[in-house]
């Protein structure tokens, strides 16, 4: 039996997380209201559409669900709509006894999480992969144009407004128009409202060739395959709908730590009972079979010759043989990160770095001075540590080739100490705080914060000129942006002007210039 979840209207977002898998998607919007309709069934229905994707991580989606627009009430009373999820805010109209809604049914989608999870939130509503549009809400109920004003499709329907003039439907770049001024017309994501009815919102899928609005935030990994998309396709609710099935498991595999002489990880799979080995390459070199206990978390410990750049692989099989793998660059070194690296990777390979120099230069310290040669922290690196050793170590050395060696090295130090900066501090920020930056006295290429707010809610960020993220401790939330004018920062020559995502908070920072 297929796996199969299922979103209700319940007028608040919804959440889930999905395992890596190949799932369909599928919402339906809501309906709008129309004055004199017995039922919903008479009134302009929602769109449907459906797309299919795999996710090959887990992944974290939020659901809004339109609400009809339908509703009949007594005369004198109120109506309980409330346009949740774009619906048009159109009033009511009261005819003999009753008293009949004009709203337009929201829309239902299928968004990427984002921590301001409220559904008119702009960057909520740039996060969107998956459309229904709502059904545009009518004045009257003309027999003869029950399917005017459907939602959904690539163009919403058009609605009757006044006079039985049109109303325009939305697009996939802007809303439903309505009768009246434009104060009145819907914008994207939103209905359009007022006392005329509206035409249906339009439904949205992400694909490779689908319209983009500026500032959209998913990326192509997002895409949609074989996409169907209905105008006036929900013929079962009045209310929106979605459905997250399930199509196909997949195994997959998350790398927690690693270095230079062992890896921690742990395979799973959508149906773990699927998964059949896992298999660890060094160098495309077989090193080990795992067929048992798949799914609890593994250490494997190797040993690496010395000074020498190894690849290391491990690849996990399910019943399918469909395969899932993690590929990292190990050595005796500083290791790279991978291209999925979490946060909590570039938390540990700062702080290796910062280990890294330290002690590099006290090697060649302590080597210096078995030759009689002062030296300090002050002017020696990690890179010089063996070259200046084996050459104080050479039997034949004459006291000039010394010379010429420390002097040489002397000229790398500066070269060096100019490329590679660190520093480490704390400081207290709240908004408005330092507008003339940080001053460490040079440009960083990374930064990385811990922050402890007023509530103890810890936080871990990390600033690039390109992209930034942040952690939360106590919540779990993870949020990666290249927009730093969200809870990104400046970079300046001389450090960088702070920018939250904690007010009043204390921040620990290590800043690094790499280059």
């Amino acid at each position: 039996m297929a796996t199969v979840y299922e979103f209700n209207y319940t007028g608040s977002e919804q959440s889930i997380t999905l395992k890596p898998g190949k799932y369909k998607l599928e919402c339906w919007g809501a309906c709008g209201g129309t004055v004199d309709a017995s039922d919903w069934t008479d009134c302009t229905k929602g769109g449907y559409s459906k797309g299919e994707i795999v996710f090959k991580k887990r992944t974290n989606l939020q659901i809004y669900v339109g609400q009809s627009g339908y509703e009949k009430v007594t005369e004198g009373s109120s109506l309980t709509r409330s346009g949740f999820n774009g619906g048009g805010v159109a009033g009511k109209v009261t005819t003999g006894k009753f008293a009949y809604s004009k709203y337009g049914g929201g829309a239902t989608d299928i968004r990427l999480y984002h921590p301001s999870a409220t559904w008119g939130n702009t960057e909520s509503l740039l996060s969107r992969i998956l459309v229904a549009g709502g059904g545009g809400g009518m004045k009257n109920n003309f027999a003869s144009a029950r399917s005017i004003g459907h939602g959904g499709g690539y163009v919403g329907v058009n609605g009757v407004g006044r006079d039985r003039d049109f109303c325009g439907g939305g697009s996939q770049y802007q809303g439903g128009t309505s009768y009246d001024t434009e104060e009145y017309h819907g914008s994207l994501g939103k209905g359009g409202y007022g006392g005329i009815g509206v035409g249906g919102g339009s439904g949205y899928a992400l694909t490779k060739d689908s319209y983009k609005p500026a500032g959209y935030i998913p990326t192509s990994e997002y895409w949609l395959e074989n996409v169907v998309m209905e105008s006036g396709g929900n013929t079962t609710k009045s209310d929106g709908y979605a459905k997250i099935t399930l199509l196909k498991s997949l195994p997959f595999l998350t790398v927690s730590s690693y270095n230079s002489t062992q890896i921690t990880f742990k395979a799973d799979h959508t149906n773990p009972t699927l998964l059949t080995k896992i298999e660890v390459f060094i160098d495309d070199i077989l090193k080990e079979t795992i067929i048992t206990d798949l799914t609890t978390e593994k250490t494997i410990n190797y040993i690496l010759e010395y000074n020498a750049l190894h690849t290391l692989k491990i690849v996990v099989t399910d019943n399918a043989n469909t395969t899932a793998e993690k590929v990292v660059s190990i050595s005796k070194n500083i290791m790279p990160l991978g291209d999925d690296a979490s946060l909590q990777d570039i938390a540990s390979k700062v702080k290796e770095m910062k280990h890294g120099l330290i002690n590099g230069k006290t090697s060649i310290i302590n080597v210096l001075s078995l030759k009689n040669i002062e030296s300090s922290l002050n002017n020696s690196l990690v890179e010089l540590s063996e070259k200046v050793k084996e050459s104080f170590d050479s039997s034949d050395t004459s006291l000039q080739d010394l010379i010429n060696q420390l002097t040489q090295a002397n000229n790398t130090i500066s070269q060096l100490n100019s490329k590679y900066k660190y520093s480490s501090g704390t400081f207290t920020y709240y908004t408005g705080a330092y507008p003339n930056g940080i001053n460490i006295g040079f440009r960083p290429d990374v930064i990385s914060y811990t922050v402890i707010n007023a509530v103890e809610e810890k936080y871990y960020c990390v600033y690039t000129p390109l992209f930034y993220l942040f952690y939360n401790y106590t919540t779990g939330e993870k949020y990666l942006d290249v927009n730093h004018n969200h809870y990104g920062i400046t970079f300046t020559d001389n450090g960088w002007i702070p920018k939250g995502p904690v007010n009043n908070g204390v921040y620990s920072y290590i800043a690094v210039k790499c280059c």
